[in-house]
Formats: C-alpha cells, structure tokens, sequence
C-alpha cells in the first residue's frame, strides 16, 4: 500500500507543477481552452497509464510531447480555427469610437496573424509573450534546445513584421 501512496503522490507532484504549462501549451496549438482543458487531463491520463516507465528527469519534455500528439490527434479528427478572446477592450472604453475600432481591427488581424504563424514557432511566440517564460524555461518544458527555441522565435517575430508591418 505505500508504494501505491509513493506513486500517487509522485503524479500529484508532476500534476500539481505542470497542469496549467500543458494547458497553456495546448490552448496555444489548438486556440480553444475547453478543448486544451479536455485534452490536458488526456495527457495526465496518458502520463498515469506509462508511469512504471517514466524517468524523473524526462518528465517534463515526455509531458509536451504527449500533448503535442494528442493535439494532433485531435486535429486530424476535427477542423480548428484558432479563436482567440481579447478581454483588453475594457480598459478602453473612455476612448473615441475610432480609437476603439481601430483598435478592434487591428487585434483582429493580430490574432489571425498569430493562429497563421507557421508549425511550432506559434507556442513558442506565445509561452514566450504571454506567458513570460524564459527560453531556457521553454526549452525545458518542450525538450528541445535553446537554440532551436532561439530559432523557432525569430522565425515568429519575423513572420509577424512581415504580416503586421511593425516591430515587435
């Protein structure tokens, strides 16, 4: 009975630390947080269902590569647009008409950019600016290297300067 407690334990750890990065990383891929929600806790499952094969120190990079795969699952199941809310529009309302709809078409037009940007460079962009991680923290939790981070995010920024004609 204590082994069951060790391993229990164990998962609740790696949930309690890494719930909200998979769910983030998975609403970044898919744009939709019920389905990142829904496809998170697959990923727990999925974790819970090979823990007698899991090494502590691949935890994390086994985490987002699990999500990436469910994602894709779902993905080739179903068509995605990439929906994202914007709750920033309140903080405007003492602005002009103009100001405000200027202001809406061009976080629409952000926002298409941004779901268009191009395979991985997308939860990158968004891990980076949104969630405020580090490279090395997104290479951690993704598995790759600082350099291909480094890589994926110049390709985002790029993308986005070409689309949007401004610097970011």
């Amino acid at each position: 009975m204590k082994i069951e407690y060790d391993i229990t334990g164990w998962f609740k750890g790696i949930f309690d630390r890494n719930y909200e990065y998979i769910r983030n990383y998975l609403y970044y891929l898919s744009g939709d947080m019920n389905l990142a929600e829904d496809l998170a806790q697959d990923v727990f499952m999925t974790l819970w269902g090979k823990r007698s094969d899991i090494r502590d120190e691949t935890v994390r990079p086994l985490l987002f590569t699990i999500a990436r795969n469910c994602f894709l699952k779902n993905k080739r199941n179903e068509n995605y647009d990439l929906k994202f809310r914007s709750t920033y529009f309140e903080e405007f309302d003492s602005k002009s008409p103009e100001y405000l709809l200027e202001l809406k078409e061009f976080d629409k037009k952000l926002q298409a950019t941004i779901a268009n940007l191009p395979g991985k460079s997308r939860p990158v962009f968004l891990m980076n600016r949104i969630d405020g991680m580090t490279y090395r923290e997104i290479a951690d939790y993704t598995g790759v290297s600082i350099k291909t981070v480094e890589k994926h995010m110049k390709k985002a920024l790029t993308f986005l300067r070409n689309e949007l004609g401004i610097d970011i």
